[in-house]
């Protein structure tokens, strides 16, 4: 008898054929993305075990999923590396495992990272639009060599950013991250110095302040917690050096929109980069701060991990995790909860 597993239309939609092939052990049944939609599938179909993407869920598919899977677990397994859309707590009370997958999307973020700096320096967007409107206009731009790039979170994707950014294009590199540098040199089994060497960085801080000091340009790619909601206000975003460039691939509730709006139309900064927001699709936090209004700005929307070899190992991943939860193999899921 098949499997019900209940997944997001748009997560389904980007490996159609991938899942194709285990239609013989599991029935996919994709519906919207909406908690309500997502609640009545589950109920309708009897499944325990859900595929979700980046949304957040906090309310009714608990309690529906833990319903299916009576006395045994359930499991919400994420097609990404990022969790804060879901609700922990939830998942606890109701005996819901919760698996990512990580490391499948580390190089396509860095890359896009890489792609939305190279289009700021070099102006792109603007040049693009004036020759589609028939004006053969030049704007100048600036070189990546030589200029500090920050990377506010120093893990598996700030990690490729810094080898990119250093060793592709002779940045260089200052990283900021609350574990200490000798914490993440003992991760990794090097000393200090063959870890700052390793990855082509310059300088290594746990102090915000002394970091953001140092840098032309910040890339951000903390995770969401309580300490780091929001966490470039408008006092943090007042702390970059003038004509610093800003980007954002990790999660939007980094970010303080409304004091990143006052920041780019003052040209407090010079310039920003931004893939994720604090409600997608995006909706400004009211119509006076609205981000696709300024010329400084670069918008993409929710798509840093979104190509065929980051979607093709998130699937493999998911599938892999929703094996071993069939055959009881708890301990080696790639699991949060």
């Amino acid at each position: 008898m098949k499997e019900p597993v209940v997944i997001t239309e748009k997560e389904y939609g980007k490996g159609e054929h991938f899942f194709s092939e285990y239609a013989d052990s599991i029935q996919w049944i994709p519906c919207h993305v909406d908690e309500i939609a997502v609640t009545r599938s589950i109920e309708a179909s009897g499944a325990r075990i859900l595929v979700l993407g980046v949304e957040r869920y906090s309310g009714s598919l608990y309690p529906a999923l833990a319903g299916n899977a009576g006395a045994g677990p359930g499991l919400i397994a994420r097609h990404g590396v990022g969790f804060d859309g879901i609700n922990l707590d939830l998942c606890r009370k109701h005996n819901i495992f919760l698996t990512i997958t990580p490391g499948s999307l580390d190089r396509s973020v860095a890359e896009h990272v890489m792609a939305l700096l190279l289009s700021t320096a070099r102006n792109i967007p603007a040049l693009d639009n004036r020759m589609h409107n028939d004006r053969f206009n030049p704007k100048t731009g600036f070189e990546l060599f030589n200029k500090i790039l920050g990377i506010a979170g120093f893990g598996n994707i700030g990690k490729k950013v810094a080898l990119i950014a250093s060793k592709g294009f002779g940045m260089q590199v200052s990283a900021y991250d609350s574990l200490s540098l000798a914490e993440q040199a003992a991760k990794e089994r090097l000393s200090s110095d063959a870890f700052l060497s390793n990855y082509g960085v310059h300088e290594y801080f746990t102090d915000f302040d002394s970091f953001i000091k140092k840098v032309n340009i910040l890339t951000i790619h903390l995770p969401v917690n309580q300490s780091t909601r929001y966490y470039f206000n408008s006092e943090r975003l007042g702390k970059m050096n003038p004509d610093s460039i800003l980007i954002n691939t990790g999660r939007g509730a980094l970010v303080d929109e409304k004091a990143l709006y006052t920041a780019l139309s003052s040209r407090r900064l010079k310039a920003a980069a931004i893939d994720v927001f604090n409600h997608e699709p995006y909706e400004p936090v009211s119509p006076e701060y609205d981000l696709r209004k300024l010329p400084n700005i670069i918008l993409t929307p929710h798509v840093a991990s979104d190509t065929f070899e980051a979607n093709e190992s998130m699937q493999r991943k998911v599938v892999d995790n929703i094996h071993l939860f069939l055959e009881d193999k708890h301990e080696e899921m790639t699991r949060v909860v």
